[in-house]
């Protein structure tokens, strides 16, 4: 258990410093109190900071990486960058990537068990991550 508590703090501490949590954007303004709705089909509790560091690739090791999503805009960030959206399909959560460098392996993924503070995404074709919400 004490390990398991430790490597979701390791997670976390990755995630933050991964996500340039620094306050400004890059043009230094500071960001709202709360972000301006948009239309979009995803739920609000799927927006966020995710991160994980349990993730492989089918080339080896992927380290540890972070998942944004913000409205219906994704990116993958960490050994590989993607980018892509996310919709809501026939009930569920459906996120669609496309990699800088072709990788294919978390191209297409449903979100299952989402809650406030944790989610799995099962992508087609190559297996399940655990996410863990950044704070």
């Amino acid at each position: 258990m004490i390990k398991q508590v430790g490597k979701g703090a390791v997670t976390v501490a990755a995630v933050v410093a991964l996500s340039g949590c620094g306050g400004t954007d890059p043009d230094g303004a500071k960001p709202s109190a709360s972000p301006s709705p948009s239309p979009t089909s995803v739920d609000a509790m799927l927006g966020g900071t995710w991160g994980t560091q349990s993730a492989t690739w089918s080339s080896g090791p992927g380290g540890v990486f972070v998942l944004r999503i913000e409205g219906a805009k994704v990116e993958l960030t960490g050994d590989r960058h993607c980018r892509g959206n996310a919709a809501r399909e026939d009930g569920v959560h459906v996120i669609r990537l496309t990699c800088d460098d072709g990788n294919t392996d978390r191209s297409v993924g449903r979100v299952y068990g989402l809650t406030a503070h944790g989610m799995t995404v099962e992508w087609e074709g190559f297996g399940a991550d655990s996410f863990e919400r950044a704070t």
